[in-house]
């Protein structure tokens, strides 16, 4: 019986991947977690419907990547082509890939989705290398 290796533990749990939604939701995930912690406590707040929710900003994520995937040169950061692939996501709806987010987070503080996409490891090395840049 073959070996399996270490398991792997991240921060806050990835998103599952199964279908066009998910993988959706997942780069949306990957985009969210760049934003300031205050940024992601309003929407957060604002709840999944709401005016400056979720929804509202799956929907803006989503016309910025598909601007960016239909002119590359003028790309606004949203969606890299050639790290991304092609933006394939214009037949869902930004509320299913926002459902999908909600469902998911559920729970976790505006801080976790800061380290989402991350291992413990990863979080660890990284901690570390900030603690160090602060002193010098």
């Amino acid at each position: 019986m073959p070996k399996i290796g270490p398991k792997i533990e991240y921060c806050v749990p990835p998103i599952h991947v199964h279908d066009h939604v998910t993988q959706c939701a997942a780069h949306f995930l990957n985009s969210f977690r760049g934003n300031s912690t205050e940024h992601i406590k309003a929407v957060l707040h604002c709840g999944l419907q709401a005016p400056g929710g979720l929804v509202e900003e799956v929907e803006y994520w989503f016309q910025n990547c598909s601007a960016d995937a239909s002119d590359p040169a003028q790309a606004g950061g949203y969606w890299d082509i050639e790290e991304d692939g092609p933006w394939t996501y214009n037949t869902l709806s930004p509320r299913l890939i926002a459902k999908a987010v909600w469902d998911h987070s559920r729970g976790w503080r505006a801080a976790d989705f800061e380290w989402y996409g991350y291992t413990v490891a990863h979080r660890e090395l990284t901690e570390r290398a900030m603690r160090g840049a602060t002193r010098a």
